[in-house]
């Protein structure tokens, strides 16, 4: 997979998907399916490329539906859902109990009841105690219905009219024909899990690469509800839709409703197509947070705080090369690198303790390192914004790797100070000397927790 920042890669969307007839039907568009596809292409994402009978006669499709109802083994389980469900995604922190809890929902599960809420396990080896897991759901379904059909002709008629367009090579159509399979099988999945159910309500994070669910739930009359999961920027891939996906947006597989942590993150959603005013809820912070007592025993230390992001461990590591450089000079200083939930090559920067980094993992929250810490350094993180009213210099590298872009609306944002990797941030900070900026208020990210307005989005009563 290449990293390319993505202001480059959506300048390369916006031209190949100007024309929405070649990428939506009547009914729906699958304006974010081709997005994946394209994305993997541009990123050059091979393993995405699955096999499919996508371009073979609708006929055959059907028949091939029939033949796994028949010979492929049923789920291990059989769900009996409430009105109310939550996926829980593979995002968790040990509370201060020891047990560990959902970073999103566990609040909202409480807010709700535990009586009227099924929680799914998105992950099969998450720790944290669900009535499903997602993966002991999936197996053999019934032959296609009607609207399980239907979805597959118009699915394949966009396939065809994007083919006969001559706007897209062989190879994006092979991703973007990937891309659909995988959509509508997880569609599959999730109509087969919540029909017949009595759930009124789905609770999740993140609408993108969820489509096939958003498709399910649509199709059943279950509304759905997104909570924000992190990081909403104006560049990003799937929020701040730019106003030429308009007119086929609603047909795009968006959440119902948004929940935002404050009235920051709901004007940068304003700026975007994709949702309208009344949809996005400003919930407060809703996150698992350690207790006010416990962080007021933590005291500041001369700590760097590395938080490294998913999948950007070749940026990190060169970079803490250089930063090492810089601490002979620091000897009452330390580097600590708080590693992403999802890191997929953790021991890349375990192999740095032998050089005296610290290595910090899901066993330890971000608040208790924040409050321990007196300068951050990222690229781009949801982290500078929780470090907001906490004592902590935000520092994020200016035109270094390959996500430079977002680096820069991390000033521009207000939420962090320009850093150069030339700079010793030790001597940065202790100058006083960072450039002029006011940073953010805390309040406006991460507004009062609000129970109410979080009952009347979710209709609870």
């Amino acid at each position: 997979m290449e990293h390319v920042p993505f202001s480059i890669i959506n300048e390369y969307l916006k031209v190949k998907l100007l024309h929405p007839s070649r990428y939506g039907g009547s009914k729906y568009s699958f304006l974010k399916i081709f997005q994946h596809g394209l994305y993997f292409h541009f990123t050059k994402q091979r393993k995405k490329i699955i096999f499919n009978y996508l371009n073979f006669p609708l006929s055959f499709q059907r028949f091939i539906y029939w033949l796994k109802s028949k010979f492929h083994a049923p789920p291990k389980t059989k769900a009996t859902l409430g009105e109310y469900v939550i996926l829980f995604p593979n995002r968790v922190i040990k509370g201060e109990d020891g047990l560990w809890r959902s970073i999103y929902f566990d609040r909202i599960v409480q807010l709700i009841g535990i009586e009227r809420v099924t929680t799914i396990n998105q992950v099969a080896t998450s720790v944290i105690p669900a009535d499903y897991n997602l993966k002991e759901l999936a197996g053999a379904f019934s032959p296609l219905d009607k609207q399980e059909y239907e979805l597959l002709v118009e699915l394949n008629t966009t396939l065809h009219a994007a083919k006969k367009s001559k706007q897209f090579t062989s190879s994006e159509l092979r991703q973007i024909r990937s891309a659909m399979h995988i959509f509508f099988e997880e569609f599959r999945l999730f109509y087969s899990i919540f029909k017949g159910q009595h759930t009124r309500k789905l609770l999740f994070v993140c609408h993108y690469h969820n489509e096939g669910m958003l498709a399910a739930a649509q199709l059943l009359g279950i509304e759905s509800i997104e909570f924000q999961h992190g990081l909403i920027a104006t560049n990003d891939l799937y929020y701040v839709y730019h106003e030429q996906f308009a007119s086929l947006i609603g047909k795009a597989f968006f959440s119902d409703k948004i929940l935002v942590y404050g009235p920051y993150w709901q004007r940068i959603l304003e700026n975007g197509c994709e949702f309208h005013s009344f949809q996005i809820y400003v919930a407060g912070d809703y996150l698992y947070r350690q207790s006010e007592t416990k962080m007021n025993t933590i005291e500041k230390e001369n700590i760097i705080l590395v938080c490294a992001q998913k999948n950007l461990h070749d940026d990190y590591i060169s970079y803490i090369d250089i930063l090492l450089a810089f601490m002979h000079k620091h000897p009452d200083w330390r580097v600590v690198i708080k590693l992403h939930p999802q890191e997929k090559n953790k021991e890349i920067y375990y192999a740095l303790s032998a050089r005296g980094v610290e290595i910090r993992d899901v066993e330890v929250p971000l608040d208790m390192l924040l409050q321990s810490c007196k300068i951050q350094i990222s690229i781009y993180s949801t982290t500078f914004y929780d470090a907001l009213d906490m004592g902590v210099c935000n520092f994020s590298l200016q035109n270094y790797g390959s996500m430079s872009d977002y680096a820069k609306s991390m000033i521009t944002e207000a939420v962090a100070y320009p850093l150069y990797a030339d700079e010793d941030p030790i001597e940065k900070f202790l100058s006083k000397n960072s450039e002029n900026i006011v940073l953010t208020s805390r309040e406006d990210v991460y507004g009062p927790f609000n129970a109410s307005l979080i009952k009347e989005a979710i209709e609870l009563s």
